[in-house]
C-alpha cells in the first residue's frame, strides 16, 4: 500500500479502502488489517483511520465488530453505486446537484420522521449527535456520525423505500460529507452551527412538530449547499479533489 500524504487523509483513505475493495482484494467478509496496520500502511494517524472506517461503516461498505475488527460487508451487488456514480462527485457542479437531491428527500423525511420516530431512533440520534462532537474534539470531520444521523432520521421514516433510496446514495453522500465538513477543520464557529443545526432537527422530531423539522433539515442542507458553491466559485479543490 502506497502512503498518503498528510494533506489528503481520512478522505482519500476512504477512497483508497474503497478502491481495495473494488478491487477484490478485501472480497466480502475479509476483515480489514486493524487500525494501527493501515494507519503505518498509508502514513496517517490512528484517528484519520478511525474516521475514515466510520465514514465507510455508515455507508454500510464494512461492518464494524467490536472486539473482532472491521469487515467488508456481505451484500449483493446491486446495493453498490456503479463507479460511474461514484465519479460524479469529481465534478463540483455535481455534488450540488446531490444536495438539490438531499434537500428534497431529506426534507420529506425529517418531517415523517417528526410523526413517526421511536424510542430506539430518537436513541440512534441522540448517539449520533454525540458522535459528532467526539470526533471533531479528536480532530476528525465528523462526517461519520454525520451521516448516522441522517440515516437515523431515513430509518426514523418506517418507510422502506425513502430506506432503500437513502442507502442507495450513502457512498456519494458520505463523500461529499467527508469534504465539506473537512472544511469546517480550524473553524470553530462553523463546527459549532453544524452541530446546533443537527440538534434543531433532532429537537423538533423529538417533539413531533414535523413543520419545524422539515425547516430546520432544508435550513441545515441550504447552509452546506450554500459553503460548497461558494467553495466552487472560489476555485477550492472540488470533493475528489478536482480543482472547480
Amino acid at each position: 500500500m502506497e502512503k498518503i500524504s498528510r494533506s489528503r487523509l481520512s478522505d482519500v483513505v476512504v477512497e483508497r479502502i474503497k478502491g481495495m475493495i473494488q478491487s477484490g482484494e478485501y472480497p466480502p467478509g475479509k476483515r480489514l488489517p486493524s487500525e494501527k496496520e493501515l494507519a503505518e500502511a498509508f502514513g496517517v494517524s490512528r484517528m484519520c483511520i478511525r474516521e475514515a472506517l466510520s465514514v465507510l461503516a455508515a455507508a454500510r461498505i464494512i461492518e464494524v465488530r467490536h472486539g473482532e475488527g472491521s469487515f467488508v460487508r456481505k451484500v449483493d451487488v446491486s446495493t453498490y453505486i456503479p463507479p460511474v456514480a461514484a465519479s460524479l462527485l469529481n465534478f463540483p457542479e455535481a455534488a450540488l446537484h446531490l444536495l438539490e437531491v438531499r434537500i428534497l428527500l431529506e426534507a420529506g423525511a425529517a418531517e415523517l420522521a417528526a410523526q413517526r420516530a421511536d424510542d430506539s431512533s430518537l436513541q440512534q440520534m441522540e448517539e449520533a449527535l454525540d458522535g459528532y462532537w467526539h470526533e471533531v474534539s479528536m480532530h476528525g470531520s465528523g462526517a461519520g456520525s454525520d451521516l448516522k444521523l441522517h440515516r437515523a432520521i431515513a430509518r426514523a421514516t418506517q418507510n422502506d423505500v425513502l430506506v432503500e433510496l437513502m442507502d442507495r446514495i450513502a457512498d456519494l453522500v458520505a463523500e461529499g460529507m467527508t469534504y465539506t465538513l473537512g472544511k469546517n477543520q480550524g473553524d470553530p464557529e462553523r463546527v459549532r452551527q453544524v452541530a446546533d443545526e443537527h440538534a434543531a432537527i433532532v429537537a423538533a422530531i423529538r417533539r413531533g412538530d414535523a413543520i419545524a423539522a422539515r425547516t430546520a433539515m432544508v435550513e441545515h442542507l441550504e447552509n452546506v449547499r450554500r459553503k460548497l458553491a461558494r467553495l466552487v466559485a472560489e476555485g477550492v479543490a472540488g470533493p475528489n479533489g478536482t480543482q472547480a
